[in-house]
Formats: structure tokens, sequence, C-alpha cells
């Protein structure tokens, strides 16, 4: 086990405060922390948080904060004595849940704590959220080229499946790109040396190019390109109007706009929509199907063979049952910026799918803490993600962290009896894909109804999330007691943790929870 003066350490600071904002590291000298402590916060970072000072909130619960039935989490905790003590080299934390992991504040604080404490191995799992028409982690930048159809699991009517991020995305376009640009918000070495890529396989799948960060020079952008009418060399336009369509089972706009030669923008303009959302039964105007469309002039292709040059590594769609869902990639240096290009290699190649992306460094021990959330997801949403658990099996992680329930609270008291049969069946579902990796399950928050009212319903799904954990023998962590109990809330957010629907926190009331879990789970450890 790791060496008695840090448990030890670690026993007094926390017993004495109740809850800490960090855990700093003994190995620092007094001199480096009065250095640290003085020195300017850069401009582009969050401050560190101040010392918790539990007078300040006398409405949370501090005994209950408590890791309950903590012997589940002893394998992560001899994972963490083996990092520390050079016997390992990586610990990996995945943290599940909804809109309140999907933004990352709340988990952002948890990986800053952890990577402060045990080492930084990198950013860890990440999606561009945007591409697939919703909000980034805070920390996240995405750019992209080509059309891309996103797909959540709250939405069951698309033919794109869902993986490790809850979300996957798909394009048409062979000339892809996809750029992701980590950003320093907690003064975190954002940097990785090595990508494991989620992404779909097979004989119709593009392959992809991922560039390795080296230096030499990169190949010229490409402007988007502009769409260039060919000359119409069958009959002109016969009718300008348009016909109806009812939407079937599985299609999407895109698929939809494909059939009509049209595209997505003039779809949702003739049917005056304010998103790419539609549901089967639906009738939708497209242009007439006597119109005759002038074939448009492909863009330009990326010059691939200069991006090869450059650095650039080529990633196989081939299917490998060893590996079917991933594809590892060692870039030759540290670098801050993910660009992957499509690559269509032969005819039968017609689309990309992608579920996320992880970020490693594999220069230096530590905790890499992955995230995967989405917004209105509930536990009955990841019972019915195709490839989330077995995707999830293939990042191998020390530990899981689960954080749903919110969405649970505003079903009706009919459902309550479904609910417990998905929150019962994900469990199992976890524990039989990885049957050695210890479970934490945080137990769903106080929230109010109309933004005022009592949420008695949020107490059925903490009663049913107790119940199910305990038979199944899984640790939790109790956010509703801690909180203070029914119409905590109100509290929370008087006090400028929660925002005004009385559902999700504040920047500070993130912090705040994260100091609250990552102490309940640091006692948990030195008292191991």
């Amino acid at each position: 086990m790791f060496q008695l003066p840090f448990k030890l350490f670690l026993s007094l600071i926390l017993a004495s405060t109740g809850c800490t904002s960090r855990v700093k590291s003994p190995k620092a000298s007094l001199a480096q922390q009065v250095a640290q402590s003085i020195a300017p916060a850069p401009s582009d970072t969050i401050p560190k948080p101040p010392s918790f000072d539990p007078a300040k909130y006398p409405f949370i619960d501090f005994a209950a904060n408590t890791i309950e039935r903590k012997e589940q989490l002893v394998p992560f905790f001899s994972r963490l004595d083996a990092l520390i003590s050079g016997k390992s080299q990586q610990v990996r934390i995945l943290h599940i849940g909804d809109s309140h992991i999907q933004g990352d504040y709340f988990t952002g604080w948890m990986r800053d704590f952890f990577q402060e404490e045990f080492g930084q191995a990198g950013r860890g799992l990440v999606f561009p959220y945007r591409e697939a028409g919703s909000y980034n982690a805070r920390d996240i930048k995405t750019s992209s080229r080509g059309n891309w159809q996103g797909r959540k699991s709250t939405f069951q009517n698309t033919e794109i499946p869902i993986g490790i991020s809850a979300m996957g995305i798909r394009t048409y376009y062979e000339d892809f790109e996809i750029n992701i640009f980590p950003q320093d918000l907690y003064g975190l070495d954002q940097r990785f040396n090595s990508v494991t890529i989620f992404h779909e396989k097979g004989p119709q799948i593009f392959d992809m190019l991922v560039e390795t960060g080296r230096k030499e020079p990169r190949p010229p952008k490409i402007p988007a390109a502009k769409v260039i009418t060919a000359s119409v060399v069958s009959k002109p336009l016969l009718n300008p109007g348009t016909s109806r369509h009812k939407v079937r089972s599985g299609e999407s706009l895109y698929s939809i706009s494909r059939r009509y030669h049209c595209n997505i923008a003039e779809l949702r303009r003739l049917n005056g929509l304010n998103s790419n959302l539609i549901h089967p039964g639906d009738y939708l105007k497209v242009p007439a199907s006597n119109r005759v469309v002038p074939r448009q002039t492909p863009p330009p292709a990326p010059d691939l063979n200069a991006f090869i040059e450059a650095g650039a590594k080529v990633v196989s769609s081939k299917s490998n049952p060893e590996q079917p869902f991933i594809s590892v990639v060692n870039l030759d240096t540290l670098t801050s910026v993910l660009r992957i290009k499509g690559l269509r290699s032969n005819p039968q190649q017609e689309r990309a799918t992608l579920f996320g992306f992880l970020l490693e460094n594999n220069t230096q021990p530590g905790v890499l803490y992955c995230s995967a959330g989405a917004n209105g997801v509930t536990y009955y949403h990841y019972n019915r993600a195709e490839n989330f658990a077995d995707q999830a099996a293939m990042l191998f992680p020390d530990l899981i962290i689960i954080t749903l329930g919110t969405n649970e609270s505003f079903l009706p008291v009919s459902k309550m009896g479904e609910v417990e049969r998905e929150i019962a069946s994900f469990l199992k579902k976890l524990r039989t894909k990885m049957p050695n990796v210890p479970i934490l399950v945080t137990i769903n928050p106080d929230v109010l109804k109309n933004k005022s009212s009592d949420n008695t319903i949020g107490m059925q799904v903490r009663d049913i999330l107790r119940k199910q954990t305990q038979e199944q023998n899984v640790a939790i962590w109790d956010l509703h007691q801690i909180m203070g109990g029914l119409g905590s809330m109100r509290r929370w957010r008087s006090a400028g943790l929660a925002q005004a629907d009385g559902i999700h926190f504040t920047e500070q009331g993130y912090l705040v929870k994260a100091q609250l879990l990552y102490s309940a789970l640091m006692k948990a450890y030195a008292a191991d």
C-alpha cells in the first residue's frame, strides 16, 4: 500500500476541514508553495479554488459527505497506490452522466483535483458535440469540414449508432475534416502524444488521416468550396414547386435531402424548421419530383499527399475483431491540436461515423479522467445506446462514476417501476462487461419543479438508487442528502450555487460539488 505519511497527512487535513479544496502534495517545498500562492494566475485560466469554509454553506450536510460501501472502491485505491509508488503508469476514471456532465464543469474540476495530486496523463475523452448540434465541453473548441449528422441517445429515430460519448456523428463527405483544440482552463497540461479514435469500422467506412503534430509546415488550408452549377444538359426546370414527403423511421434531413437532390438548409427553409430534428410520421415539403437539378461540381479534395508528407498517419477502417471500435495512433511528439481528415481508399467507402477521441500523454504518469454525458439522458437511454458498454470496456477504466437521475426526477410516479428496472439493468450491464471495475453511483441532486416547487419524485428516484445499489453492492455518494434534502436546491440557489431553473448548478456550484466529492473520495482513500 501507499506510504503511511501521506495517508496520515490526508487523514489529518480532511478530518480538520470536513471538506478541502485540494490536498496538496507533500513533495512540494514550503518555498514552492509560497511562490505558487503569490504568482499571478494566467489570464486564460480559472483561479484555483479557495479554501472551502463549511460555515459559508450551513445548509450542506457535511457529516453525510462520505462514500457509502467504500470497501467496493479498494481496487481503485490500490491502483492509486501503484501509480504513486511507480508500479503503474496510469489510472483511468470514466464519469458517465447527463447535462451535469456534458459541459464538463463538474468533471473538469474533478479532473483538476486528481491530476494536480496524482499526475497529468492527458485530457482524456473528448467529443465534438458542436458538430452533433449540441454544445462542447467548456474547455474544448472544435471546427470541421463536411456536412455532419448528429444523434444523441434521447433521439431514437436516426440510423446513427451511439457510442462512448453518449452521442455519435456521421458524414458522407469523403474529404471531411475534424479539428479539436483543448483549451487550458484549469492550469493543466493538455498536450497529448497518443490518440484512441472510437469509430465505426467496415468496408463502407472511410479511412482517416491523423496529424502527428510534427513541426514540418502544414499543407495550405483549403478554403470552403463554393458550389458551382454545371451546365444543364437535360430539360430545363419544369416545376419549381414542392411536393410532400412522409418521414419514415430511420430517416433524417440529410438522407431526405439526398433523395430529393437538395440540401438540408433548403429543407429547413421550406418547412420553417429551426433544427434538424424530425419524427416518423411528419410531412415535409420537398422539391417537386419532376424538378431537374443541375449536377454540382464536387469541391476540391484536400492535398492528401502534402498532408502525409507533413507527418500524418493513416487510420484504416478495416474491421478488426480484437478492436472493433477503436484505432490507436501514437504521435511523434506532444501536441495540443487534433486534426483528422477523411481518406477514401476504395469505391465502396461511403461514410464515417465517430464516437469520441481519447487524448493521452504517455510521457509521464498520472490520472486520465474521462467524462461522457449528454443533455437529457437517463438510465433508459444508456441502456439503448447500442455500443456504449462495449466501447466503455475498451477504455479500460479503473473506476466508473455514474451521475444520472436528474431527468428521471421529472417522470410521472407511474414510471418509477420502469426507472428501477432501467437502473438495475444498466448496473448489471456494466458489471457484466467490466466485472472487476469498481462503480460509484452519485445519487441524484435535489431539484425543483417549475423553478419553485419541491420535487418529491426526486426523493423516490433517490430511494430507488439507494435500493438498487445496495442490492448490487455498489458504492454511493448521496448528493441529495449532502445538499440538505428535499427543498435544499432553493438554498443552493440563494447562495449563488444553482441556476434559476432549479435544476442545474452555477460554475461555483459545480466547483463546490467537485470539492465535496473529491474530499469524500480522499477521506475513503486515506482510511483504506
